[in-house]
């Protein structure tokens, strides 16, 4: 299965799709992984928190967003995001998002 990044909904239009109640839902999904410490899929491993953010990087949610709806500061999702790239060898929210996606990280 290919996915075009050029040819990817726009964040409304994500945001538009995703009901209240299974946003909240995947979240928990996300939050509560059997491994909370972390998982192994094909060498990348990536903590429950980490697993989190990505998964709302994939919902089109800014760093500002994200650290609102986690309760804790952007910088420290900042420091998330750059420890995400770096553990998936990506260079960007699309790359890492897509990644993650396909190693079945999220």
């Amino acid at each position: 299965m290919e996915t075009s990044f050029a040819s990817a909904p726009s964040t409304e239009s994500l945001r538009a799709s995703l009901s209240a109640s299974s946003y909240e839902a995947e979240i928990a999904l996300a939050n509560n992984a059997k491994d909370s410490e972390s998982m192994q899929y094909s060498g990348a491993r990536l903590s429950a928190r980490e697993r989190t953010i990505v998964l709302l990087m994939g919902h089109g949610l800014s760093n500002k967003r994200i650290a609102r709806q986690l309760s804790i500061a952007p910088e420290t999702v900042k420091s998330h995001a750059k420890r995400i790239f770096w553990k998936l060898t990506v260079q960007t929210r699309a790359q890492a998002v897509y990644r993650a996606s396909a190693l079945g990280l999220i």
